[in-house]
């Protein structure tokens, strides 16, 4: 933990005097001192992370069964406004084509095309707190999650592009996270998590993945975000095309229950 901590010091000042253009001799200067190896970038990845204003989201998981909640697959991407944490997701939920809007910490679930067609309305409203994306829009706790990894490793790739990767010990990272809401997020995990981080030489990161395997009581799958800076479109629903409101425990099942066609 140390040792990242002193990457972290290492790694600002030469990351702010790197913000100029691609033939800014300050830039040039920063990428050429700028220590390579992972601790270094690991850490100079993590903090330019959060200060990431979107991002694209990707979500390819199996969720378990959880109290009272029934087992379903997620395979949806989107791009998100980092700050807001609001964002508009597309693919498959559960075993349906689905969109799923997030906006001031509200859900809205896009309805059946037979619902749709017969009711006129789009949406279901999910109780306020649901969320369906867990913490991942939240480029900040990926980034704690990721500093808690130990022993990375790197490699240099085409074009620029530093490859490092590792593993989060579920248990290690609880020990060293004070936070009880982010270590609720991190006992979702599996025991271990592999992670692969991309930068380019200042240290700003291309993508990142997660892949929270091997405990079939947990998540499993992949988690990625990337195409930093893509230009979220997420408006909220007008009154009129909101059919009801979805129960928070479930919410790939409410579109089928009666108490929600209003």
């Amino acid at each position: 933990m140390a040792l990242r901590a002193l990457a972290a010091v290492v790694a600002v000042p030469l990351l702010v005097s790197g913000c100029g253009g691609a033939d800014d001799p300050q830039r040039r200067a920063a990428t050429t001192s700028f220590p390579h190896d992972a601790p270094t970038l690991l850490a100079a990845g993590t903090g330019n992370l959060e200060g990431a204003a979107s991002f694209r989201l990707t979500m390819r998981i199996a969720v378990p069964a959880e109290k009272g909640r029934p087992a379903y697959k997620l395979d949806m991407a989107g791009v998100w406004d980092a700050r807001s944490q609001a964002g508009r997701m597309d693919g498959v939920l559960k075993d349906a084509h689905a969109t799923v809007l997030s906006i001031s910490g509200t859900e809205y679930v896009s309805v059946p095309p037979k619902v749709r067609r017969r009711t006129g309305r789009t949406w279901l409203r999910a109780t306020r707190g649901t969320r369906t994306f867990t913490e991942f829009p939240d480029v900040h706790r990926v980034a704690m999650l990721l500093r808690t990894a130990e022993r990375p490793s790197v490699t240099a790739e085409a074009g620029a592009t530093w490859h490092v990767r590792g593993t989060v010990d579920r248990a290690a990272a609880l020990r060293e996270i004070p936070d009880p809401a982010l270590r609720a997020f991190v006992r979702t995990f599996p025991a271990t998590t592999g992670f692969d981080l991309w930068t380019d030489d200042a240290g700003r990161p291309n993508r990142v993945r997660l892949t929270p395997a091997g405990d079939a009581k947990k998540i499993t799958g992949t988690v990625e975000l990337s195409d930093f800076g893509a230009r979220p479109h997420v408006q909220e629903p007008a009154a009129a095309q909101i059919l009801g409101s979805l129960p928070a425990t479930d919410p790939t099942t409410a579109p089928t229950k009666k108490r929600d066609r209003r």
